[in-house]
């Protein structure tokens, strides 16, 4: 009987420290991470970008972004691809890259196209700056995968440069920024990589 109680004790102090250990979230010893983003080719979208971690809760990130935009936008054909630089500052609440965050970030994107109508060809410059907030979450596995999600919006401000400044060819423009650039603010991130 004595042996029993014994036993069951010990296996309860042990089933207790078990739930106990897995209880605990692992923190990655990681101080930097490298990611890209493999769904926005689909769509013409590049984008990579490295966080390190300063500290155990500060993060900074520098992302970069390059995309292909369709002719589809606008009635003038216009060809355009479009150039971004985000640096983005991230509080990670529990401590170590794997973990949620919060943060704000700056974006410099410059938007280059041309198109052509009845009256003649044009190209133009759409430089924007946007601040703004986001959050996301990072996942880190013992063998270094890295996963991230993180959605953001802030307030964008552009200012159009045209060599054709007749008013079809900023009409046509003005068609383009309303179609394509409409969630200018906006800032997504579903990525894969490597933390080390």
């Amino acid at each position: 009987m004595l042996m029993t109680v014994f036993f069951v004790e010990n296996a309860s102090a042990q089933s207790q420290e078990n739930r106990k250990k897995q209880d605990e979230r692992w923190i990655s010893p990681a101080r930097t991470a490298i990611n890209v983003c493999p769904g926005g080719v689909a769509f013409g979208f590049y984008s990579a970008n490295v966080e390190h971690l300063f500290g155990e809760n500060h993060g900074l990130v520098l992302r970069g972004d390059l995309e292909t935009i369709p002719d589809t936008y606008s009635d003038a054909n216009i060809e355009s691809s479009g150039k971004a630089v985000i640096l983005n500052y991230r509080y990670h609440i529990g401590g170590g890259l794997n973990s949620f965050y919060a943060g704000a970030y700056a974006r410099y994107r410059k938007i280059k196209g041309d198109g052509s109508l009845e009256n003649g060809d044009f190209d133009f410059k759409l430089p924007e700056c946007t601040l703004g907030l986001n959050v996301g979450k990072r996942w880190i596995w013992k063998n270094g995968l890295s996963l991230n999600f993180a959605l953001g919006y802030g307030y964008a401000y552009d200012e159009l440069k045209v060599n054709n400044s007749s008013q079809a060819a900023i009409d046509a423009i003005d068609v383009f920024r309303d179609d394509y650039t409409f969630m200018n603010g906006f800032l997504g991130e579903f990525s894969i990589g490597y933390a080390f």
